[in-house]
C-alpha cells in the first residue's frame, strides 16, 4: 500500500524500523595543512559540541569539520556500520544514561559518525561515552512512479515535510536554500552516498559569497550531480543534501553535504526557500535561537 505525501504516493508504510544503539564518541583534534602549507591543530569532529545549533552559521568556526551536538559510534565494527548505514536525517534519538537520560533529539547527518543534535540545555550535560538508541527509519524509502530518483539517508517524516507536492509539469517540488554547480564538489565525490558526506569546497569568488550564509541543517543542491550511488559528476542530473558540518582549513574541503536524495534535473522543482532546514522542517528545540 502506498502512503500518500502531498500528493506523492511512496512506500513509506513498507519502511522497516530498527531501534539501533550507540555511543557518544570522543573528540579529535585534526591536524591540518592549509593549501598555502601552515600546519594547524583545530578542535575537529567527534564528541560533544556544545553552544551550536542547527540553524546556526556553518562557517566562520576556529574548527575543522565541526561537528555541532553529538558524534555518535558503536565500537563493534559490524553494529558501527550498521548506524552509519541505517540512520537516517530525521530520526529520533534518545539519550539512555548519564546526566542527560531522558533527552530527545534528532539524526540530521553523517560523516565519520552518526550526527544528532539535542536542545542546547541538554546538550550541556551529555558527556562521551553515554549510550544512546536511535529509531532508524528511511532506507528503501521510494517515490511510485519515479524510477531513476533515489532517496538517501531521509527520513519518511522529513520527506513529507519537505517535499511539498508537484508542479504542473509532474515534477517534485523541492524547496532548498541555494543551489550550487558541480565544481564545489569536492572531497567525497566517488564514495558511497548512503555512508558517507561530500564536502563543498566553496572559497573562491563567487562562490564565497553564495556559500557564506549556510547554515547547520540548510537543504543544498548541487547541479550535475548523480548520487545515485557513488557520487560522480553527471550532467543532467542533480543531487540535494544537508549541511552537516563546518568548514575546513585544508585545500579540497569545506562544508559538508550529506545527500538525501538524487534525480534527473528534469524530474525535480527546485525553488528558493529560506526555511529548507532542518530545524524548521522538524518538531524540537534544536534549532538556533
Amino acid at each position: 500500500m502506498a502512503a500518500d505525501t502531498n500528493g506523492i504516493a511512496t512506500n513509506a508504510r513498507r519502511i522497516v524500523r530498527t531501534r539501533l544503539a550507540a555511543w557518544v564518541q570522543p573528540a579529535a583534534a585534526n591536524r591540518v595543512v592549509t593549501p598555502s602549507g601552515e600546519a594547524k591543530i583545530l578542535p575537529g569532529q567527534g564528541g560533544v559540541v556544545t553552544g551550536i545549533a542547527l540553524g546556526d552559521r556553518a562557517g566562520p568556526w576556529a574548527g575543522d569539520h565541526v561537528e555541532p551536538g553529538l558524534s555518535l559510534w558503536h565500537p563493534d565494527p559490524a553494529a558501527n556500520r550498521a548506524l552509519r548505514l541505517l540512520s537516517c536525517v530525521g530520526n529520533k534519538i534518545a539519550m539512555l544514561d548519564g546526566a542527560a537520560a531522558g533527552a530527545v533529539g534528532i539524526v540530521y547527518g553523517k560523516h565519520g559518525a552518526v550526527l544528532a543534535m539535542v536542545a542546547l540545555s541538554d546538550l550541556a550535560r551529555v558527556a562521551p561515552g553515554d549510550r544512546v538508541a536511535i529509531e532508524a527509519e528511511g532506507v528503501g524509502l521510494a517515490v511510485e512512479g519515479e524510477p531513476d530518483l533515489v532517496c538517501h539517508s531521509c527520513s519518511p517524516q522529513l520527506f513529507a515535510r519537505w517535499i511539498t507536492g508537484r508542479d504542473n509539469a509532474g515534477r517534485l517540488c523541492v524547496p532548498v536554500v541555494t543551489v550550487l554547480p558541480p565544481v564545489a564538489a569536492a572531497a567525497g565525490i566517488g564514495m558511497p552516498a548512503a555512508m558517507f558526506n561530500m564536502d563543498l569546497h566553496v572559497y573562491a569568488p563567487p562562490l564565497a559569497d553564495q556559500a557564506a550564509a549556510l547554515r547547520f541543517g540548510d537543504l543544498v543542491a548541487v547541479l550535475d550531480h548523480d548520487h545515485r550511488h557513488g557520487r560522480r559528476f553527471a550532467r543532467g542530473w542533480v543531487a540535494v543534501g544537508i549541511i552537516a558540518h563546518g568548514t575546513s582549513a585544508a585545500g579540497g574541503h569545506g562544508y559538508g553535504l550529506m545527500t538525501l536524495l538524487s534525480a534527473p534535473a528534469d524530474r525535480l522543482a527546485l525553488f528558493h526557500s529560506p526555511d529548507a532546514r532542518l530545524d524548521r522542517l522538524s518538531d524540537g528545540p534544536w534549532g538556533a535561537a
